[in-house]
């Protein structure tokens, strides 16, 4: 299990441009696709999940277009606080799509989450999961995110960073949707008493990366 009370033994010599960042709307460069930045081409279909110890990850199937160029769908999981923060603000909790294309480049849809209105269409990944650290389960679920994104706003931060876990591998495209889901209190806490610890990596520094955020489109 990774230990995040003691990250700085992850890796004694860190390469710069490493995730997650504080994103900072005010030094974020504006731009207006004309579409979205990115689209969930398919309904994910999940079929297995793994503990991981301090994580579970949910495996399954499906495609995102990002910037024109269509990445498959490789695994779901979470971390607790979230990672990501927007102005300085950390929300409870996040959640990270992980994808790759064909050429083997990887990037992450990430979505805030804030308390609120429960969240029915999440619902099987905020369940009591009654397995530990080192099992696999199969977990039949789809989430129907085409749909999902027609009532969430399409603007999204976009930058270069790094996987957020050892090896923390360069070069990974993050694409942090704005406007965060909601999850009712119960959901939240049902899924972080499963857990003995936090799991969200420490913010690292920007170190003069550019920061995009693809405003809603203009259709016109």
């Amino acid at each position: 299990m990774l230990d995040y009370l003691h990250q700085s033994a992850w890796q004694s010599q860190l390469q710069p441009w490493q995730s997650p960042i504080d994103i900072e709307q005010a030094v974020s460069k504006k731009e207006t696709p004309k579409h979205s930045a990115v689209s969930f081409l398919t309904s994910y279909q999940f079929t297995t999940v793994e503990h991981h110890g301090n994580n579970l990850q949910f495996n399954g199937q499906g495609q995102a277009q990002l910037n024109d160029r269509v990445f498959d769908f490789q695994q779901l999981h979470f971390h607790f606080p979230a990672e990501h923060l927007l102005n300085g603000k950390r929300y409870p909790l996040e959640w990270h799509f992980v994808h790759q294309n064909e050429l083997g480049q990887q990037a992450v849809v990430a979505f805030w989450v804030k308390e609120g209105p429960i969240d029915q269409a999440m619902a099987p990944f905020y369940q009591q999961f009654s397995f530990s650290e080192g099992q696999k389960r199969l977990l039949p679920a789809k989430l129907m995110l085409p749909e999902i994104q027609k009532q969430h706003s399409a603007a999204v931060f976009n930058y270069l960073g790094s996987l957020t876990t050892p090896p923390l591998t360069r070069g990974v495209e993050w694409w942090v949707f704005q406007q965060p889901l909601s999850a009712a209190k119960f959901q939240l806490q049902q899924l972080r008493q499963q857990f003995l610890q936090d799991n969200a990596r420490q913010v690292q520094s920007l170190s003069s990366r550019p920061i995009i955020l693809y405003t809603e489109p203009n259709l016109r």
